[in-house]
């Protein structure tokens, strides 16, 4: 069974999230954290195959909380899921050890993409779409 970690302080956002990662893997054990406090008890307690997180969050955020959760817990899979943009952050999130960097923007189907592809062992950037 897989389980994923959602880690967002918009209930609205995790919501969403859990409702299309539950289509999409409906055996899948998927938790909720609103603040960076619970971080530490949620992943001490319970192996988690994924966390999915926003790179701000109250009481923690940023990279130093990314690169401190790899060190802490080198096997856990990251995907960042935030609104920063990816021309400012992606490269440095994923140098600070996460496995793949997705826009709030991006399509249902683009999360389960990355979430496939991250859980397989390969690495997701976000692609911008252009009309152009």
């Amino acid at each position: 069974m897989i389980r994923i970690l959602l880690a967002d302080d918009y209930t609205i956002i995790r919501k969403g999230v859990k409702q299309i990662l539950t289509q999409a893997y409906p055996t899948a054990q998927i938790d909720e954290i609103e603040d960076g406090e619970e971080w530490t008890e949620k992943l001490k307690d319970t192996h988690w195959d994924m966390i999915i997180s926003d790179l701000p969050m109250p009481d923690r955020g940023g990279l130093e909380t990314l690169f401190r959760l790899r060190q802490d817990f080198p096997s856990l899979l990251v995907l960042i899921l935030t609104l920063y943009p990816k021309e400012n952050y992606a490269l440095r999130a994923m140098k600070a050890g996460a496995a793949g960097y997705l826009g709030k923007d991006a399509a249902p189907d683009e999360l389960i993409l990355a979430v496939r592809q991250i859980l397989s062992g390969k690495r997701y950037i976000t692609i911008p779409w252009t009309d152009n």
